[in-house]
């Protein structure tokens, strides 16, 4: 796969923050987690650092529950849709979000964490053994004495990695949440199993009478997002974890708890150093 594609994967999808915010609209489980886990983890109000924090859909929450979060992300479009965010929450709940522009894989923040969060599959933009070690080294030196690292991923899918890269899936019509310029949503991908990376193309036609083409490129007028995504199969990330300081404390299949399973979406999971 290019370098530059697997780089444009890793930001095209969240320059456009209004569009990226209304296609996970209904996105509600994993905010429950994080919530229930950060009461659990820091027994009350606390101090929580969030990698990859996003628009804010979980910063926000953390916030009104009472916990001082500091929430870190790459891009400028989801950190200015996050402080819309943050400033719609009242005055006290405000004051508790620092937001911070940096990458997970090297930042250096004042203070230590009880409790670190990366959700909503953040984890899969560490491309390679490389990254997943500086990412891991930097949150070990962010945590207090006995803290935790919290995060999901993805369960890898191995239909949908070997789905024909050719064909368009998931044709879906919609209208842009600003704009309300109506679109056709169709997608498909490019699965590299030595590398365990995932190209995904995620196309927005504008011509909603188009019958979906067959094919990888756009057609005149279509707007091409990538998304670039490292699989994590189960064992792989437990060995992964354990390679770079960690012991996995909880690791389930869903944010409620199930366990995982061949047929479970989700690996999430609760890691602190050894």
């Amino acid at each position: 796969m290019a370098a530059e594609l697997l780089e444009a994967g890793c930001h095209d999808h969240y320059v456009d923050a209004a569009l990226y915010d209304y296609e996970y609209r209904r996105r509600r489980a994993d905010v429950t987690f994080y919530r229930r886990l950060a009461g659990r983890v820091l027994g009350g109000p606390g101090d929580i650092l969030e990698l990859a924090c996003g628009s804010g859909r979980v910063t926000a929450a953390l916030a009104r529950d009472g916990h001082r979060v500091v929430a870190l992300d790459l891009s400028a479009t989801m950190l200015e849709r996050a402080a819309a965010r943050i400033s719609r929450l009242g005055k006290a709940a405000r004051s508790r979000v620092h937001l911070v522009r940096g990458d997970a894989r090297a930042f250096s923040l004042a203070g230590k964490f009880p409790l670190v969060i990366m959700a909503f599959n953040s984890f899969e933009h560490l491309l390679t053994r490389t990254e997943v070690a500086a990412c891991t080294d930097a949150v070990k030196r962010h945590l207090s004495p006995g803290g935790r690292f919290a995060f999901d991923v993805q369960n890898p899918c191995l239909p949908w990695l070997i789905r024909d890269p050719e064909r368009r899936w998931a044709r879906t019509r919609f209208r842009h949440p600003e704009t309300g310029e109506p679109l056709i949503y169709t997608t498909n991908h490019d699965y590299d199993p030595v590398s365990q990376i995932a190209l995904i193309r995620i196309f927005y036609d504008p011509h909603i009478e188009r019958r979906t083409v067959r094919s990888r490129t756009p057609v005149p007028d279509e707007r091409v997002v990538y998304l670039t995504q490292r699989k994590f199969f189960p064992a792989e990330l437990e060995t992964l974890m354990w390679a770079t300081g960690f012991s996995v404390e909880q690791c389930d299949g869903d944010f409620h708890g199930e366990p995982l399973s061949a047929d479970a979406e989700s690996q999430v999971l609760v890691v602190r150093p050894r």
